[in-house]
C-alpha cells in the first residue's frame, strides 16, 4: 500500500520550487487533456504587456501548488498538539496516505476550471459560480474518467478505502468550503476536511495564494510578493478555535509565524497595487475583456468540450484579426490591446465617489456610454480573514487580529475603477481633480 501511494519516480522542474516530484496516477492526471490545457492559461492574463516576463502559466502554478500543500499536510500532520492529537491521521496509516493523495490530487485540479487568460472575464462569463463550477464539471467528465478508474482500481484503494468517495473528497478540497456551499446550499463540511481544503484554498494560508504570490514576483521582477513562505510553513498548526464558544478545528500558526503572516498579508497588499491593481494591467484587461464579450458569446460555453476548447491562443488569434479588421466585432478593442493605439486611461477613484457621480460628470460633459465605464469593489471585512488562531505560550489562543497590531493596519485591498477614453480622459482627470480639493 504504501508503495502505490507514496512511490513519486516522476519529476519535473519548477523555476520557484525545484524538483517536483509525481507518482503513477498524478500523472495520468497531469498528462490528460483539461490539464494540459493549462500551458495555454497565462496565470497573469495580459499583464504581460506590461511586465514582459509574465507569461507563466496555470500548468505551472498548479504544480507549485501541489507541492507546496504537500509540504504544509506533512508538517502539520506531524507538529500535533496533545489536545488535537485524537483527530489528526498518523503517518504512514492509511487515513494519511488517502488525504494525502486526496490533497495531491485536488492541488492538480483546483484551477481546471479557468477561462482563457484567468480572471480577465470571469464575472461576466461565469457569474457568481465562477471558475470553480466548471471545474467540478471538468472533474465529473469522460475526459477524467480513466484517471478517476486508474485510481479506483489500485489495490491500496480497494483494499482499505472501499467505503470513501475519492472523487467527492477531491471536489470539496479542490473547491473550498465557502464556494462549495454557495454552490450547494446547506451542504457542509467535516472538520477534517475544511483543514485539509484549506491548505489548498484557504484565503490566508493557502497554498494556491503562497503559490501565486511567489510565482508572480519572480516572473514580473517585483520583488514585493517575495516573503518567508518557509517560517510560515514551520508554523502552521491545527488549532482548536479562538473562539471559547465554539468547538471547531482551524489552520492556525504557533506565535513564533506571526512575523511571516504580516510579511504575507504585505506582500498580497504590494503585489495588488504594484501588478494585480496596476492602472496598466487594468487598462489592458478592461479592453480584452470587452472584446471576448464582444466576440465570444456567452451562450457558446454549454459543454465541458466547448469549454476546453478555449483558450488563450484562441483568443489572440482573434485579436489580430480582427484589429486588422474594421467590421469585425470588438474591432476598437483589439486595436488597444494588439497595437496599443487609443488605449484607455484606467483610474483608481477616490473614495467618496459614487455612480451618481460618475453619472453626472458623463451627462454633463456629453460622454458616450462606450467612453466612460466604471466598476466599484465589494466591500470585504478584513478583520473576519483575520481571525485564524494563535497559539500563544502555556497553550493560550489568541486571534490572529488579536495578537498582531499590524495585521489590521494594513489597508484593505479595494479599489474602484474608472476606464475613460483618450478623448476624455483630461475631463476626467480635471474632475477628480477638484473632487479631491473639495
Amino acid at each position: 500500500m504504501v508503495k502505490d501511494f507514496l512511490h513519486s519516480d516522476k519529476k519535473i522542474y519548477d523555476s520557484v520550487h525545484g524538483f517536483i516530484a509525481f507518482d503513477e496516477f498524478e500523472k495520468e492526471l497531469i498528462d490528460s487533456l483539461p490539464y494540459q490545457r493549462l500551458h495555454y492559461i497565462h496565470q497573469l492574463g495580459i499583464a504581460y504587456l506590461v511586465y514582459p516576463g509574465a507569461t507563466h502559466t496555470r500548468f505551472e502554478h498548479s504544480l507549485g501548488v501541489m507541492a507546496l500543500a504537500t509540504q504544509m499536510f506533512e508538517k502539520i500532520c506531524k507538529s500535533v498538539r496533545p489536545d488535537v492529537f485524537h483527530f489528526v491521521p498518523r503517518k504512514g496509516s492509511a487515513d494519511y496516505l488517502y488525504w494525502r493523495r486526496v490533497l495531491r490530487m485536488a492541488a492538480l485540479c483546483h484551477d481546471l476550471g479557468h477561462l482563457p487568460f484567468s480572471h480577465v472575464a470571469e464575472n461576466d462569463f461565469l457569474g457568481a459560480e465562477g471558475h470553480e463550477s466548471w471545474t467540478l464539471k471538468i472533474i465529473e467528465s469522460e475526459h477524467l474518467k480513466h484517471v478517476w478508474d486508474k485510481l479506483k482500481n489500485a489495490p491500496s484503494y480497494l483494499q482499505d478505502l472501499i467505503d470513501r468517495d475519492i472523487i467527492e473528497d477531491i471536489k470539496k478540497v479542490a473547491i473550498g468550503e465557502p464556494k462549495w456551499q454557495s454552490l450547494f446550499p446547506g451542504s457542509s463540511f467535516s472538520p477534517w476536511v475544511r483543514i485539509v481544503s484549506q491548505i489548498v484554498t484557504g484565503d490566508f494560508f493557502g497554498s494556491d495564494r503562497i503559490d501565486y504570490l511567489l510565482r508572480d514576483a519572480k516572473t514580473t521582477g517585483v520583488a514585493y510578493g517575495l516573503f518567508d513562505y518557509h517560517q510560515l510553513i514551520e508554523t502552521l498548526r491545527i488549532l482548536p478555535s479562538a473562539d471559547s464558544d465554539e468547538e471547531d478545528l482551524q489552520l492556525g500558526i504557533d506565535e513564533n509565524g506571526l512575523e511571516s503572516c504580516e510579511a504575507l498579508l504585505l506582500a498580497r497588499h504590494f503585489m495588488r497595487r504594484r501588478v494585480y491593481q496596476y492602472s496598466s494591467v487594468k487598462a489592458y484587461s478592461f479592453h480584452l475583456r470587452r472584446f471576448m464579450l464582444e466576440s465570444f458569446p456567452v451562450a457558446s460555453l454549454k459543454t465541458v468540450d466547448d469549454f476546453l476548447n478555449w483558450s488563450d491562443p484562441e483568443v489572440i488569434c482573434a485579436l489580430n484579426r480582427a484589429a486588422r479588421d474594421q467590421s469585425a466585432p470588438g474591432h476598437e478593442d483589439a486595436k488597444c490591446v494588439f497595437y496599443r493605439q487609443h488605449r484607455f486611461r484606467a483610474i483608481s477613484l477616490p473614495e467618496g465617489v459614487s455612480e451618481e457621480d460618475l453619472t453626472a460628470f458623463k451627462k454633463n460633459h456629453s460622454i458616450e456610454d462606450h467612453d466612460l465605464i466604471w466598476e466599484f469593489a465589494k466591500e470585504t471585512a478584513t478583520s473576519q480573514k483575520l481571525n485564524f488562531p494563535v497559539a500563544k505560550r502555556h497553550v493560550i489562543l489568541q486571534k490572529a487580529h488579536d495578537s498582531s497590531s499590524l495585521l489590521l493596519r494594513i489597508p484593505q485591498d479595494k479599489s474602484n475603477w474608472a476606464y475613460i477614453s483618450p478623448k476624455h480622459d483630461l475631463e476626467m482627470l480635471h474632475f477628480l481633480e477638484n473632487w479631491n480639493d473639495a
